[in-house]
């Protein structure tokens, strides 16, 4: 595997002097050329594919390499192998396509996450159905008798007590559409 400082060996057989200059920039920086997430690699290919430099959680693409190359372009690309991403991106100076930068992901850890979250995602989309049929069964009822008791000749009394219940009955109503709808609970 190639060090970050071993690069200029590489590049005096495979890159000319205006080539080699635009990698002085890594060269600066190699202290900080490290993947943020523990589950990433990162890796440098020089322009026809060649490996520059590969950190220990990219070395996989060393298996890979001759598959890789048939796929690079002036685009970035992503390749997708088991649970393994690998994202590369062609870096340009001035309009030239200079080298490529690449990260490979080990997804494995947002596969099990995402499968949580869909199951979740499932349980919560159940829960707001079983809240719906379970009470907008009772509240339609509820609402039916009232409708129907509104309309016998009552006195003005009884008349009052049914529209305050009706209009308790629709507060219920809004908070359980609230509940389904937004999975929030208020008016």
């Amino acid at each position: 595997m190639f060090k970050i400082s071993n690069i200029y060996v590489v590049l005096i057989y495979c890159l000319n002097m205006s080539e080699m200059l635009a990698f002085e920039k890594i060269d600066e920086l190699h202290q900080n050329l490290s993947s943020r997430g523990e589950n990433e690699g990162i890796f440098i290919l020089d322009r026809y594919g060649t490996i520059l430099f590969a950190n220990s959680k990219a070395e996989e693409i060393y298996e890979i390499v001759d598959d890789v190359k048939k796929l690079l372009t002036n685009r970035r690309i992503s390749i997708k192998r088991g649970t393994k991403e690998i994202v590369i991106y062609p870096i340009f100076e001035n309009g030239e396509l200079k080298f490529f930068f690449g990260v490979l992901r080990n997804m494995e850890e947002i596969i099990k996450i995402k499968k949580f979250l869909d199951i979740t995602y499932e349980r919560v989309k159940n829960f707001r159905e079983d809240i719906a049929h379970y009470f907008f069964n009772p509240i339609l009822i509820a609402k039916g008798y009232l409708d129907l008791l509104a309309d016998k000749d009552l006195d003005m009394e009884d008349k009052e007590k049914i529209e305050k219940a009706h209009t308790a009955i629709e507060r219920i109503e809004a908070v359980v559409k609230n509940i389904v709808i937004n999975g929030k609970i208020g008016e």
